[in-house]
């Protein structure tokens, strides 16, 4: 038999991208022999995640070893410890160890494309002195940190000419007392973004308007915005006006926390306001987030669809989420049988569409969500076999059984 030394190079590194997820199988790899070192550091590398815990030890890893630098595609900051941490953003000193890091260190990441911040309060000296030196990003996250103006995103947004995507979520605050933005200098080059994620009512649209005025978003092609409040819609509304030619997927949530769902108008399921939108003639694919225990959104969500005017339509999908708060059996039936109907009236405007997909997703085992740090309180668990019955006889009545799909997933995140 042939030692580890011997075997093909195209056989040891399919083994090795095997373990690509497994940290520790590939510290192991990387010791057998010298053949294995650099497919083993290059996933080891690939992806690094730093916090206050780990970036003194990772800085002194990149000083003796320069070269190293080169495999980080991915680099991850979290500026403060757990979600919980929010609340105490704006203290200097939980950030002061990503302040203290060697101006020496973003330019050894020659191969970085995307960067994720979460928990740090951003400022004009943290991009110039860090972020800003970055300029390979093609992909940007933002999850909930706090900008001290506009500005600051104005002038992040700019260090990266070759970024493609932009996602934002949970912004704590652009600015304590908002401004018109300082207009941006005309050598600056500017990225076009063409891809753009949005979560929660705090910055959902800010970003967009500020891109639709000075013509950043002609290039955009997917859209995903959730939590959105309804009195947003008209923004939401003149954003997508502003897209139409390009925008070729959309992905929608209406408000789904208390504070959103206050500002829901009292209109019964044949009742609502109307908006008139401007057609998506590009659009084929659209998704549509339903909140089972919160079905007061259901409608709009609903008359959302039924006057999105989207006539090149392939692909519609009700991203369902299935928790412990779930609603009496004849809501839910209700509630199918609307999307079947809203769904046929698609059908009949959009006579390119292929496919329906309505994609539950529910809580973990435990009560809690997937991934996440949810409490179970107890609930019974969910039947799905039930649930996938329901909806396909709604949309079979609806003469719609040949485009529908039925998927079912495992919940993921905070969205």
């Amino acid at each position: 038999m042939k030692s580890a030394s011997e075997l093909p190079p195209e056989l040891y590194d399919c083994i090795l991208d095997y373990f690509s997820e497994d940290k520790s199988t590939l510290r192991t790899c990387a010791l057998v022999t010298r053949k294995w070192l650099p497919r083993a550091r290059y996933h080891l590398f690939r992806s690094i995640y730093i916090d206050w815990s780990n970036c003194d030890a990772f800085t002194r890893l990149l000083a003796s070893s320069p070269d190293l630098g080169a495999s980080v595609a991915t680099l991850e900051i979290e500026g403060a410890f757990g979600i919980f941490s929010m609340d105490r953003l704006h203290g200097v000193t939980l950030d002061a160890w990503l302040r203290s890091i060697s101006p020496s260190f973003p330019p050894q990441l020659t191969n970085l494309t995307k960067l994720e911040l979460a928990l740090i309060t951003i400022d004009a000296e943290l991009v110039r002195r860090f972020f800003g030196r970055l300029s390979g990003i093609s992909h940007l996250t933002l999850w909930a940190c706090a900008l001290t103006s506009f500005d600051v995103f104005v002038e992040l947004f700019a260090s990266f000419p070759a970024l493609k995507r932009l996602s934002i979520a949970f912004t704590q605050e652009w600015e304590t007392n908002p401004r018109r933005p300082v207009p941006v200098p005309e050598s600056a080059v500017l990225p076009h973004i063409e891809v753009v994620d949005l979560t929660s009512c705090c910055d959902n649209f800010k970003v967009l308007q500020w891109f639709v005025a000075h013509e950043l978003h002609t290039a955009i092609h997917t859209f995903s915005c959730s939590r959105v409040p309804w009195s947003s819609i008209p923004v939401l509304r003149n954003v997508l006006g502003a897209l139409a030619p390009t925008l070729r997927s959309l992905k929608v949530g209406l408000g789904e926390n208390a504070s959103a769902a206050d500002d829901l108008p009292c209109v019964s399921w044949a009742q609502p306001q109307q908006p008139i939108f401007t057609p998506l003639s590009a659009l084929t694919t659209v998704t549509l987030d339903i909140q089972m225990g919160r079905l007061a959104l259901a409608p709009f969500t609903l008359l959302l669809l039924v006057h999105l005017p989207m006539p090149a339509l392939q692909t519609l999908t009700f991203a369902v989420k299935c928790g412990e708060y779930d609603a009496t059996d004849n809501a839910l039936c209700t509630l199918w049988m609307r999307m079947a109907a809203a769904t046929a009236s698609v059908a009949r405007a959009a006579n390119g569409l292929e496919r329906v997909v309505v994609s539950a997703r529910e809580r973990g085992e435990d009560g809690g969500a997937a991934g996440g740090g949810y409490p179970h309180r107890g609930g019974p668990a969910f039947d799905f076999k039930e649930m996938e019955k329901a909806v396909a006889d709604a949309f079979v009545e609806r003469g719609l059984g040949k485009l529908f799909v039925f998927e079912r997933k495992d919940f993921q995140g905070y969205c």
